[in-house]
């Protein structure tokens, strides 16, 4: 029945998942629900520093598109970057190296499965669409908001948030949602999953399908390439 990019299996559980989420049906939720948020917040500053020594290879990220040919609607130059350090519970241990404070921040939460620093650049929008998962959160922490013009928005459901820098949002970005970067400046947030919080035995079923998607071909060509992106950024052979 699992069809990714058509996701029969998610397309049939989405109005289940949203119905007895724990926390309700909702575009955006309340960061007291999510005590994580507020040690993101505090820890701000820690993960904003690792990330610094980053900022002159940002040109050298890995580009959206050339990761997830299958969304490539999404976003189809360079202007979207990203730097994983797990996704659906795999780390990027080489890249986990260069920020050990924010891996312990990220461990400390059993519910963030992936986590990536997420670059969109100046002038840029990312198309609509709609997260492959509804047993997913989103959680994003702004670490570099750029202000200036009008700025930097996230729409989801016709919702607007604009990012701040060292404050976090959490939503459900299975409801169609674009990103707009219209400043001169690069975009940056801590891009982070949250299993949904569910009743049992739904939330057995989000673990089981979370688990089995990574031997599924739209996630696994994602993490075989960003593995192989990995060895190049630091220069191994591979």
């Amino acid at each position: 029945m699992i069809e990714v990019n058509g996701w029969l299996i998610e397309k049939a559980l989405r109005p289940l998942f949203r119905k007895f989420s724990l926390l309700g049906n909702k575009v955006f939720f309340d960061n007291e629900d999510f005590p994580i948020t507020k040690v993101l917040e505090d820890k701000y500053p820690i993960i904003k520093g690792e990330f610094e020594k980053m900022q002159d290879r940002l040109n050298d990220f890995a580009p959206f598109q050339e990761m997830s040919p299958d969304q490539i609607y999404i976003s189809n130059d360079d202007k979207w970057k990203m730097f994983f350090l797990k996704a659906g519970k795999i780390r990027f241990e080489r890249n986990c190296q260069e920020f050990p404070e924010t891996m312990k921040i990220i461990e400390s939460e059993k519910n963030l499965i992936s986590a990536y620093f997420s670059v969109i650049g100046p002038r840029k929008m990312l198309m609509p669409h709609e997260g492959p998962w509804c047993g997913i959160l989103r959680i994003h922490l702004g670490l570099q908001i750029p202000t200036e013009g009008k700025g930097c928005t996230l729409v989801v459901n016709q919702q607007e948030y604009r990012w701040e820098e060292g404050k976090a949002v959490v939503f459900d970005d299975t409801y169609e949602h674009i990103a707009v970067n219209m400043t001169d400046r690069n975009r940056i947030v801590l891009f982070l999953d949250y299993m949904r919080p569910l009743p049992w035995p739904l939330n057995w079923l989000n673990h089981f399908v979370v688990y089995m998607a990574r031997f599924l071909p739209y996630f696994k060509i994602p993490i075989q390439r960003h593995k192989e992106w990995e060895k190049k950024f630091y220069g191994e052979a591979a």
